[in-house]
């Protein structure tokens, strides 16, 4: 194929050449290394905690809930989900207390 030029624009004889790839073409070509160990480590329980809500589910709990809770710690990667049956600001803070006073 190459020695009878069936293939447009193909040629090896010569240096490669990025020709007509655009700019984001060029840089999705790229590899991606791991991110560096962040500088800023949590040393102590609490110190960093994800939360995240989720629902309104369309089957209720067998508590009667229809909103979950997921509580992380960041230090200890300690999970635990928490069952909501609404979800409001009051609901939510009674319940993160409620953790944070296990922890």
């Amino acid at each position: 194929m190459i020695t009878e030029n069936l293939v447009d624009e193909l040629n090896i004889y010569r240096e490669l050449s990025i020709g007509r790839l655009c700019k984001n073409c060029i840089y999705g070509k790229y590899a991606a290394y791991p991110y560096s160990d962040s500088k800023s480590r949590e040393k102590d329980i609490l110190e960093h905690v994800y939360i995240d809500i989720w629902g309104l589910s369309q089957v209720q709990s067998a508590g009667s809930a229809f909103y979950f809770m997921i509580i992380i710690g960041s230090f200890s990667s300690y999970q635990i989900v928490m069952f909501l049956k609404f979800k409001s600001v009051e609901i939510t803070l009674k319940v993160f207390k409620g953790f944070h006073a296990e922890a």
